[in-house]
């Protein structure tokens, strides 16, 4: 196995398998040469994508969307999402004949979905964009029970009206 990046790293890795080779021909070489540059983290992707800066310098919302009303289950929404800040003043107007809002932004309507928060921080710093966490907050539900309804408590005389 050979992997080779760059010329110079090239012939070096074939003469040094080469002398491999002539010193012990039962054994197999494995040799690998990588390239300094290729040794570090990767470029972010707003260096490579060639997108304009309009695009790579936003700030994006990281959250967990709240459970549907209309539902009960608690359970439902574990996914942390990432949606970008509408851009400055100026962005969107209003079409004149049905009264919509429009907008020239194509990154409004993206929502990305994460398994969890640190993989959503992890993509945003990798893109370029700057961001914040939006924590959830949880719901307390008091335990509650109709049997309480009738407990003796002194000092409070219930008042039950027949009709």
């Amino acid at each position: 196995m050979l992997r080779v990046v760059g010329k110079q790293h090239a012939q070096r890795a074939l003469a040094a398998t080469r002398q491999m080779s002539n010193s012990s021909s039962t054994s197999t070489a494995v040799t690998e040469v990588v390239h300094p540059a290729h040794q570090r983290e990767p470029l972010p992707a707003e260096v490579i994508s060639g997108a304009p800066a309009s695009l790579t310098k936003r700030t994006v919302r990281i959250y967990r969307p709240s459970n549907n009303p209309m539902q009960s289950g608690r359970n439902a929404n574990l996914k942390w999402r990432l949606d970008f800040d509408a851009l400055e003043k100026g962005s969107r107007w209003e079409n004149p004949l049905m009264g919509w809002q429009s907008t020239a932004d194509p990154m409004s309507p993206v929502r990305l979905d994460f398994m969890s928060k640190e993989d959503a921080i992890h993509f945003a710093e990798k893109q370029g964009w700057s961001h914040y966490v939006q924590e959830p907050q949880f719901r307390v539900i008091k335990p509650k029970s109709y049997k309480n309804n009738f407990v003796y408590r002194p000092g409070k005389i219930p008042m039950v009206h027949t009709k």
